[in-house]
Parts: C-alpha cells; sequence; structure tokens
C-alpha cells in the first residue's frame, strides 16, 4: 500500500507533505497504518468534504489531501480539520507526524502523485 499525504495551511502556513510506502516502513509501523486505512473505511469516503482556503472560516484551519493506493486501486479524500470525518482523524495524525518527522517531506504544494519537487 502507498499513502501520499499533504498537509497545508494552518496558523503558520506550513505545508508539508510524504509518500509513505508500506512495503518500506517496519511492520508495526505498517500494521498501524493499515488498521487505520481500515478503520476509517477510506475507499467509502467521500472525495471532498468542502476544503480549500476559500471554504474555511478561519485562516488557521488545516487542509489535508490524502490518497491512498492498494493493488493498483487509487482513492483520494480531501478535507480539513474542521470538516475531516471523526474516523478519518487517527490516520490524519499519524500522517501528518510521519510527514513532520520524515525526511521526505517537503514543502511544495505540487501534486504528490506527480513526483512533486523538494
Amino acid at each position: 500500500m502507498k499513502i501520499y499525504f499533504e498537509r497545508s495551511g494552518g496558523f503558520m502556513g506550513r505545508n508539508v507533505s510524504t509518500v509513505v510506502d508500506t512495503n518500506q516502513i517496519p511492520p508495526e509501523q505498517a500494521l498501524s497504518l493499515l488498521n487505520k486505512v481500515d478503520k476509517s473505511d477510506f475507499f467509502c469516503l467521500p472525495e471532498s468534504s468542502s476544503v480549500g482556503p476559500e471554504s474555511a472560516s478561519g485562516a488557521d484551519h488545516l487542509c489535508y489531501k490524502v490518497t491512498v493506493e492498494v493493488a493498483g486501486v487509487q482513492h483520494t479524500v480531501e478535507t480539513s480539520d474542521e470538516n475531516a470525518p471523526e474516523e478519518l482523524q487517527p490516520l490524519l495524525d499519524e500522517l501528518s507526524h510521519l510527514a513532520r518527522g520524515s525526511d521526505t517531506a517537503v514543502s511544495h504544494t505540487g501534486n504528490p502523485l506527480s513526483g512533486g519537487n523538494r
């Protein structure tokens, strides 16, 4: 499974993104992510829940874009901290933590599926 993650906005305006391949991380971390994707019923979540700066009621809201790819099937969910489904929050928290601590985290606004720039 691959997960493409972007977080933008917030009070400081710091954008982070990362790509996580569960075949390339420790098994316990991969299992944790797999469980969070499964528990969130990720592939049944709507693709968008009114995200973007124009829909946020405050400048300090975070916006998320998460794409999960399993066996060649992809699903993308875009949401904000204000509109995120409760069942998605544990996955967003873990991915945010990974992106902040990862040397693959980058500050860009490009599409992670296109490779992006460092």
